[in-house]
């Protein structure tokens, strides 16, 4: 099959307090090649005038795709990310901050990646320019983006996939054809770390959101990027494209990302996130416990019983966990 017909998109743009910057975050969504796509945009009951800065942005780009919706409470990143999918139901989606842009060609590429002949993953995900609040450029990339890659190459965690398996997409026709040319590194290693930048730099199957999305929305008002990601790669795994096609904007009010650009290792962060990640931890296996049924049904019960001895592992610690991943290899 040289062409096939595309699969619709869903975008959702969260925002709190962003009037500075959400014009232009959606403005970079109104600019991408691949046409066929919703955009919603969820004001978490902004308390600056962010809301009546999109409707205008939308009224100004008089486009039938995007749409509004006011939350009266703030609910946090989780639950106005929760409406945001609940008001979209198209067979990819992609979850913008109100303060990154896109390439314009952040959507073709990363819907393309998903449809290698290799390789169904649940997500796809980017690099990233480092850009300050004026939108000029701080650094070329996140040096975490796929691990260290001689490291990776050394223990096969990152496995290569041939760029000619990467359809070209014809947004015009709306049509693909397999004769890509850049590079991939197919990332199926079961282990809870971090190794992709945010959640702006990702394109998720529906059907794996729906699986992994976290139930409890105070808990995760912030950082849900970790507990969805942690969980997905846990399920199917994820392509990493080895390019940046978006910029991840540092402007001094990022809820994460509160250091300045020093130059060597990118350490954004002045927080110590090891009670925050043993919580997420233990909300993950939670849920994977509580829902077991849902999650066999999904996954097998041979793939779910490996899913949560890993978990386990990672809560228990380096020497304990050992025995949990061990045990995971011998199912």
């Amino acid at each position: 099959m040289t062409d096939a017909r595309l699969p619709s998109i869903s975008v959702v743009v969260t925002c709190f307090n962003c009037r500075d910057y959400i014009a232009d975050a959606v403005r970079s969504v109104a600019h991408q090649t691949l046409r066929d796509f919703e955009c919603v945009i969820v004001d978490d009951a902004s308390t600056d005038d962010s809301a009546a800065v999109v409707q205008h942005t939308l009224d100004e780009l008089a486009d039938p795709r995007f749409r509004l919706v006011r939350l009266d409470k703030n609910v946090g990143q989780t639950g106005a990310t929760r409406r945001g999918l609940a008001e979209t139901n198209a067979t990819f989606v992609c979850f913008l901050d109100s303060d990154d842009l896109w390439n314009p060609d952040f959507l073709e590429r990363h819907l393309a990646a998903h449809l290698n002949e290799s390789y169904a993953v649940g997500f796809t995900a980017c690099n990233a320019r480092v850009i300050d609040g004026q939108g000029k450029l701080i650094a070329g990339g996140f040096y975490w983006f796929g691990q260290d890659r001689a490291r990776a190459d050394r223990d096969k965690s990152f496995v290569p996939i041939d760029a000619t398996r990467v359809p070209t997409l014809d947004t015009t026709q709306g049509t693909a054809r397999w004769q890509g040319s850049t590079p991939y590194r197919l990332y199926t290693k079961r282990v809870v770390h971090w190794v992709w930048v945010s959640t702006s730099s990702m394109m998720f199957r529906r059907s794996l959101i729906n699986l992994v999305f976290p139930a409890d929305d105070e808990v995760f008002r912030l950082h849900m990027d970790f507990y969805v990601v942690v969980m997905a790669q846990m399920v199917a795994g994820s392509l990493l494209i080895d390019e940046a096609l978006y910029s991840y904007r540092l402007h001094g009010r990022n809820g994460a990302a509160d250091n300045p650009v020093l130059g060597g290792r990118l350490h954004l962060s002045s927080r110590n996130w090891g009670s925050t990640y043993s919580t997420m931890l233990d909300r993950m296996l939670d849920a994977m416990l509580r829902d077991k049924e849902r999650f066999t049904t999904a996954l097998g019960d041979r793939q779910y019983r490996r899913m949560v001895l890993r978990m386990r592992a990672a809560r228990a610690g380096p020497v304990v966990g050992l025995a949990y991943i061990i045990r995971s290899w011998l199912i």
